[in-house]
């Protein structure tokens, strides 16, 4: 027995349903990709030892670039010390969350050009490490 072919009007039914379905998995793909980012927190107590320790480094003559080399790697942004200035001491003073990095506020102290600064840094501590001088 011969099986009738399908109307013109079936044909197009079943070409649109099957060339919906590879529209519908590119779709798919597409949306996971567009998933909300992590919600990263402040860490202040991480933060402030990250701040210390970069401080530390810079008083004893390390370079940002020295840092960014270590596992893992801080990223530092302080046109003080990238331009050579020199650190001999710093006093870490109020710290707050200031969204998913803690803001300190911090003086900073050490010959010509530097003298005494009091200057604000962000400090993330994920997805990387930074410290950042701050407004």
């Amino acid at each position: 027995m011969l099986t009738p072919e399908p109307s013109l009007s079936g044909r197009r039914r079943l070409l649109t349903q099957a060339s919906l379905l590879p529209l519908a998995a590119l779709a798919a793909s597409l949306t996971a990709g567009c998933a909300k980012p992590p919600d990263y927190k402040a860490e202040p107590d991480k933060a402030r030892a990250v701040l210390e320790s970069v401080l530390n480094a810079w008083k004893e003559g390390r370079t940002a670039v020295d840092l960014q080399k270590q596992s893992p790697p801080v990223y530092v942004a302080d046109e003080r010390w990238l331009k050579g200035a020199e650190l001999t001491s710093f006093t870490i003073h109020a710290s707050r969350p200031f969204g998913p990095s803690t803001r300190f506020e911090v003086t900073l102290e050490g010959p010509a050009p530097l003298g005494t600064k009091n200057v604000v840094y962000m400090v993330s501590t994920q997805p990387a490490i930074s410290v950042a001088l701050g407004d």
